[in-house]
């Protein structure tokens, strides 16, 4: 290899040469990211039936955009402008599950993300605090979930256990005053894309608990 770098350096170093190598060493990269983000996802055949797989709906064609080479896109697009373009939230139906009085007591949380960027994102993690009336548990999401362009992925799940203090503190909460009040969620999320890590911040409050 070493013999015959050196007896073509002038055709490396041309013009031409930079341009051949340039294009190889981007196949070499996509290659490797399309076999990194594919071996991110989630294997659906070990699942249970309370971790299906998540659910995706179109929003908005695809762009083009996306097949540019990372440099490029590193360029055209800063992470703030991309994170700006996704919205978190929970689903819109049954999104906070609580199970106070079974063997294993706790709260099943469903989110959906809303990808309106160009790019194709994979959501790293997710970190919450989770206030029922006041502060009650700090979790994260640490699996993968791939996020496309112009989709709403639906049915990313969080299931967190519940010690004494955090189930007593939540039956206190939905039986105050008669009614149930609202639910906060804080969360911060990092998503991995082809112009950068980005993070996403977001304040959901929800007066629904089942």
């Amino acid at each position: 290899m070493i013999n015959w770098i050196l007896a073509n350096m002038q055709w490396l170093f041309s013009g031409i040469g930079v341009a051949a190598l340039g294009a190889v060493w981007w196949i070499i990269r996509l290659g490797y990211r399309r076999w990194s983000e594919h071996s991110s996802r989630i294997d659906q055949s070990n699942l249970s039936p309370s971790l299906t797989p998540p659910t995706r709906k179109q929003v908005r064609p695809r762009s083009t955009i996306s097949r540019f080479p990372s440099f490029l896109l590193r360029v055209l697009f800063k992470p703030e402008v991309v994170a700006s373009k996704v919205n978190i939230d929970l689903r819109g139906e049954n999104p906070i599950n609580l199970s106070l009085n079974t063997e294993v007591p706790q709260v099943d949380l469903y989110f959906q993300i809303t990808n309106l960027s160009p790019l194709d994102l994979i959501l790293d993690r997710l970190l919450l605090d989770v206030w029922f009336g006041q502060p009650t548990f700090t979790t994260a999401l640490l699996r993968r979930y791939n996020v496309p362009s112009g989709q709403i992925t639906e049915g990313i799940f969080l299931r967190h256990h519940l010690n004494p203090a955090q189930i007593k503190q939540i039956d206190e909460f939905n039986h105050a005053d008669g009614q149930r009040g609202s639910v906060h969620i804080y969360l911060t999320a990092y998503f991995q894309s082809r112009a950068g890590e980005l993070e996403v911040q977001k304040s959901i409050d929800r007066r629904r608990v089942t």
